[in-house]
Formats: C-alpha cells, structure tokens, sequence
C-alpha cells in the first residue's frame, strides 16, 4: 500500500460541514452517457455484472480502511495484479487534506480527456497517477476501484487509463460526481454502487452529473437514472464501506 502526504488535524467538523453544503444537489444521471443509457435498466434477475464482482471489489476497498494501521491518517492505494488484470484500489476521505480535495469543486479543463472535471479530485488524481507511471507495470486490462473520494479519483484514472487504449472497468461506492461533461470518445465501462440513503452521491450539485450504471447495493435494481432519491432521507452513517460490503453479501 502507497500512501501521499500526513496531517494529524481533526478534520471531521470540516467533513460534517461538506455534507451540509453539498448534498442539496441532485443524483441525476448525465443523459449523453450513451454506452451505460442504451443497456437498458432491471433488477437481480438480470444484472449486467457479476455480484461476487461488485462484493469482491467492495471489499477490496474496505481492506484498504482496515490496514491504514498507525498511518491511518494517510491518504493510500494498492496496485494489485490478479490473472492478468491489474487493479487499482483508492481509499476514501481519511484526513483534511482529503477533505479539502472534496470541496474544491471547481471545473477545470482536463487536458488527458479533454472535458471538465472537479478540481479537488483530479488533483489529488493526478498525484497517485504519476506514481503509478513511474512505478508499476499496467496491464492491457484494467480495474480501478473506490469508495467516497477515492471511487470519483478511480473514475477520473479509469477515464485516463480508457484514454490510453486500456481495457478499463471502474467500481465506485457511495461516490459523489466528477464531471458535467462525459468523453468524447465514449465512457470506460463503469459499475456505480450506491445506497440510496447515502448523502454523498448526492453531491456535488448542478451542473454536475453522475455517469455510469447505477446499481442499488440493498435491492440490486440497475440503471442509468434510478437513484433520484431525496436528501432529507439520506443518513451520513449509511456511507460507510461496511454498510456496502454488508447489503450487497445480503443479496446473495
């Protein structure tokens, strides 16, 4: 596990306060993400991914809360190669400094895709990957893989990797949004996990937009735009990788 930067501050006022101010956006979903749009929408009996998949990744990213050990404070991601496929698990919100890259919510043009993403995510995106270029060896396929902020930064290094010519598949849970615009080219393939009374998919508000297949971690209904539900019934503790971990080990 390689973890960038320390600050030992009490950051969770500052992450209380994120909540507030951003969650009264909307979850909609960007209607000119024609790829994950025209696969159509359902529920269990006919979901387009695998659930061991989405459970598999899901714990993926709660390992990687677990083994902060004494560098807790850190903000971390694995390289894992697992036959032939290289994953590329984040972790989330841990520190201030992690807390400061999710409100900085300015758009700033990305000059890799070409649109406008959130600035406070493809900074700290740009960081982890240049590690990653500079050491380790990525495969033709690839699984970029998060939970909060550390599932928008696999979104913006899985559009990056897409970008490349990889093979890419992105699994976010309970991620907020990262762009009002999707690819030219088309959007990696990418599995948004979400429970619905989770706030921070919610945010940030217009004019961003979600893109991928949502899924509902609790009932397995999948779609475009089906998690428009209202802030007012969200609770922040929902949030957490184990309540995701836990619903979807349920639905099987």
């Amino acid at each position: 596990m390689q973890q960038l930067g320390r600050k030992k501050k009490n950051w969770k006022y500052i992450l209380l306060s994120l909540i507030i101010l951003l969650v009264s956006g909307c979850a909609k979903h960007n209607k000119d993400d024609k790829k994950h749009n025209e696969l159509g929408s359902g529920d269990k009996s006919n979901l387009p991914v695998s659930l061991d998949l989405l459970i598999e990744h899901a714990e993926y990213c709660q390992a990687i809360y677990d083994s902060g050990g004494s560098q807790r404070d850190e903000v971390a991601f694995e390289v894992k190669q697992v036959d032939g496929i290289s994953i590329i698990v984040i972790r989330g919100t841990a520190n201030e400094s992690n807390v400061l890259s999710d409100i900085d919510v300015r758009l700033v043009k990305d000059v890799h895709t070409g649109i406008y993403l959130h600035k406070g995510f493809r900074d700290a995106a740009i960081t982890i990957m240049q590690i990653i270029d500079d050491s380790h060896t990525i495969e033709h396929t690839v699984h970029v893989t998060g939970h909060s902020l550390g599932g928008a930064v696999s979104q913006i290094i899985g559009m990056w990797l897409h970008t490349r010519g990889h093979n890419v598949q992105i699994f976010s849970y309970g991620s907020p949004k990262v762009s009002s615009q999707v690819l030219v080219s088309g959007q990696p393939t990418h599995w948004r996990v979400v429970r619905l009374s989770d706030p921070i998919p919610f945010s940030p508000m217009w004019p961003y937009r979600h893109t991928g297949t949502f899924v509902n971690s609790q009932t397995l209904d999948w779609g475009p735009d089906n998690d428009n539900g209202l802030v007012s019934k969200t609770d922040g503790l929902d949030h957490s990788i184990s309540k995701y971990v836990e619903t979807l080990k349920s639905s099987k």
